[in-house]
């Protein structure tokens, strides 16, 4: 199993618009609408705190990007 955690600016759910994705073989801690993440360390320019608006899962076999070619099964979030 891999999990991956994508964030994306609002109303922008375009895979080139990702702001910044983590990849783990361990499941990230939940996350919910209000949340507040410090992105500070993301060396991202001018965000620094970012506030969680949607939270969408997807689960699939396979990777559509070529992440993972061996077929395990990733969940996206």
């Amino acid at each position: 199993m891999e999990y991956q955690l994508e964030f994306f600016g609002p109303g922008s759910y375009n895979e080139d618009n990702c702001i910044k994705m983590f990849t783990s073989t361990a499941p990230f801690l939940p996350l919910r609408a209000g949340d507040l993440l410090n992105a500070s360390t993301w060396g991202l320019m001018g965000f620094k705190l970012l506030r969680v608006l949607n939270v969408e899962h997807v689960i699939s076999e396979k990777s559509a990007r070529g992440i993972d070619l061996s077929g395990r099964i990733i969940h996206r979030a």
